[in-house]
């Protein structure tokens, strides 16, 4: 009976291993550490495979495979090592401690039989007397040597390929899945569009319709009602425009142009002058401000957050709102900043979460998806979104937009 030995800290992971190989027929021993892996393969009866774990307390999975490939009397033994294959030097190092194979973690049992199989189909294939190799090479900025036999090279690079494959069929699967649940999306941003639309529609003109023509039959707590139901169904309505915004921004496809940021600032801004001509605010544009993004995505940004800039400064006696550009690290960065309300940053976590607000509405009008939105766009791009702010003291917006500081 072929016996083989897994070498697993984990004692869950190990009695899977034990009950997938048990069942294939195979005679399983089972070490917990690779001190005691190491003790049961130089002693008593053979093993033909060795399967390890590479991160264990003490001697690692490629120090087991290195002192076993050592060793006269156990180099021929396969070891197939155990990995999240997450780092490129996994790889590298596999192969100079001269392990066999690798298989991926998490891995299906089929998968892991059939890996099994084709490690003892080979070595039966194999003579006991193959030359070996001696290749010095440099990867990442570290030197090593490869002394593993050719076939165990091929077997290693071949395993490697195929967990590639097997990890780009997977993905491709969830890029179907994904696309799909976009179709769904799209269906359901269409059906509220016009299904939740069309009725709130008809709400809003017999309210209207309502107040005109039978006012004089209402007293004055039914057109209090009145005045709730409309302005309850303009907030739906809002509400419904941000969240079909929110759908639209993940779906549009990102094309980066050359973008004037200034030249965006200075039109939102006239914007919001002409809806509230009224409010006196002052605006800084700190010189010409660049970017390499989506023209339309750009937009959104800059429109919610000067919205909110506008809106959180309005009970402020000599309003200022600045723009710029700066530099965070590697990036190329912009913020937008006020003299407003300002928030306890004890809460800004919950400045990007949809539908939360740290002010009421009854101190200022929102749905809470517009800051959702601008986070949106900006992961779209790459970038990062972060605030600064201080209660009554204004608050600052930064991004960036996944482009170099030059």
């Amino acid at each position: 009976m072929t016996r083989i030995l897994v070498v697993e800290d984990s004692a869950t992971q190990a009695k899977a291993l034990d009950l997938i190989l048990t069942s294939e027929g195979f005679e399983v021993d089972v070490a917990p550490d690779a001190e005691q892996g190491l003790g049961r393969i130089g002693g008593g009866k053979p093993f033909d495979l060795v399967i390890s774990d590479i991160l264990m307390p003490g001697m690692s999975g490629y120090e087991l495979c290195r002192k076993v490939k050592e060793n006269r009397a156990t180099k021929d033994i396969p070891v197939i090592l155990l990995t999240t294959l997450n780092d490129p030097l996994d790889i590298i190092q596999g192969l100079e401690s001269g392990a066999d194979n690798f298989i991926t973690k998490p891995y299906e049992a089929t998968y892991l039989v059939g890996r099994v199989n084709s490690m003892l189909a080979n070595r039966r294939l194999r003579s006991a007397g193959t030359l070996k190799v001696g290749v010095e090479i440099l990867f990442l900025g570290k030197r090593f040597t490869i002394t593993s036999e050719k076939e165990q090279i091929l077997d290693l690079l071949v395993s490697t390929f195929e967990d590639i494959v097997r990890t780009n069929r997977e993905l491709q699967a969830s890029q179907n899945a994904l696309a799909a649940a976009n179709r769904e999306l799209e269906a359901f941003s269409y059906s509220v569009s016009h299904d939740l639309q069309a009725p709130l529609r008809s709400i809003v003109g017999f309210s209207r319709a309502l107040a005109e023509d039978c006012a004089d039959r209402l007293d004055e707590r039914g057109v209090d009602y009145l005045g709730r139901i409309q302005g309850a169904v303009t907030r739906m309505g809002h509400l419904i425009d941000d969240l079909l915004g929110l759908a639209r921004v993940s779906r549009a496809e990102l094309k980066r142009v050359a973008v004037r940021v200034d030249d965006l600032v200075r039109n939102c801004a006239k914007d919001l002058e002409q809806r509230e001509p009224s409010r006196s605010v002052k605006w800084s544009i700190n010189g010409e401000i660049r970017a390499n993004a989506d023209l339309p995505l750009v937009k959104i940004v800059l429109e919610n957050l000067l919205a909110n800039a506008w809106k959180f400064t309005r009970k402020r006696a000599g309003a200022h709102i600045e723009v710029g550009q700066g530099q965070r690290g590697a990036e190329r960065s912009y913020y937008v900043r006020d003299n407003g309300a300002g928030f306890d940053m004890a809460h800004a976590d919950k400045l990007f979460a949809p539908f939360q607000r740290l002010h009421s509405a009854d101190e200022f009008e929102g749905t809470g998806v517009g800051l959702a939105t601008v986070q949106r766009i900006v992961h779209r791009h790459g970038g990062r979104i972060w605030a600064e702010s201080e209660p009554d003291h204004g608050a600052t917006f930064f991004f960036t937009l996944g482009e170099p500081s030059r």
